[in-house]
């Protein structure tokens, strides 16, 4: 029953980036300062620069105790990685975002044992 919430709640989060996703594009076509070449490319930085700026933010809930928090923050990284990954345009981009998504299953694997120890 766990699996398959855990499963259902990947899911969600991956439909959930990819509605952002689309968002942003819309929100930069209403801006007509983007060509449609470059759309798509513009939004995935903004969702990688999220993505970034959540793992910042979940270093700093991990340094003050948040362990909860820092968890949340760390797996909707991990679900704008994981979705970004399946977009990539080059071979080196996307061995760059896996690069990303192991180091961070790293990060929430170690979170995890250390929350169950403790």
């Amino acid at each position: 029953s766990s699996g398959i919430n855990a499963e259902y709640g990947v899911y969600g989060e991956f439909c959930a980036i990819h509605m952002m996703r689309e968002q942003v594009e819309k929100e930069l076509t209403s801006l007509h300062s983007v060509t449609e070449e470059r759309l798509a490319d513009c939004a995935e930085r903004i969702l990688l620069s999220f993505a970034c700026a959540q793992i910042r933010a979940g270093r700093l809930d991990e340094e003050y105790g948040n362990v909860g928090e820092c968890m949340k923050r760390f797996q909707l990284s991990l679900a704008i990685i994981a979705g970004l990954i399946g977009d990539a345009r080059s071979d080196s981009d996307r061995q760059e975002l896996i690069k990303y998504e192991n180091r961070l299953n790293l990060i929430i694997d170690n979170l995890g044992r250390r929350r169950f120890a403790a």
